[in-house]
């Protein structure tokens, strides 16, 4: 029962997730999905205020999941956020369990570019880079 529970809370998150970014105007129609050259799925790493945030995901079909950590600079630890979401195209987004939202597009093979709001704060513009491998 627990996992059916969990089942249906990610497919309706990945449905609201896809509303939201069609609603924003972010989904692109007619494109094709991209090939491996633009894959969201992987190890990312991004640089904020001087520090390193970093990101996995990965992706089955439409649907990705993954960790996202961001260092808290004033405790000087970190904040861990398990995501789910969707891919449309070249864009993403995925949404942590308390309403935090990352949103963007792969721009290249190595490159997407995102925007992490929280729920409540600041949002973060983050341009990750993959990682060498991955």
């Amino acid at each position: 029962m627990k996992g059916s529970l969990r089942y249906v809370s990610v497919l309706a998150t990945g449905s609201l997730l896809a509303l939201l970014m069609l609603s924003a105007g972010t989904a692109r129609a007619g494109k094709d999905i991209p090939g491996l050259g633009k894959e969201i799925a992987g190890q990312w790493t991004a640089t904020v205020l001087g520090q390193e945030v970093t990101a996995s995901f990965t992706r089955q079909g439409d649907m990705i999941s993954g960790v996202i950590v961001i260092p808290d600079i004033v405790s000087g630890g970190s904040n861990t956020y398990h995501v789910a979401g969707v891919v449309l195209g070249d864009d993403f987004a995925a949404q942590h369990g308390s309403g935090h939202l990352l949103k963007g597009t792969v721009v290249g093979p190595n490159e997407a570019h995102a925007v992490f709001t929280p729920k409540s704060g600041p949002a973060l513009n983050l341009v990750l880079k993959r990682r060498p491998g991955s």
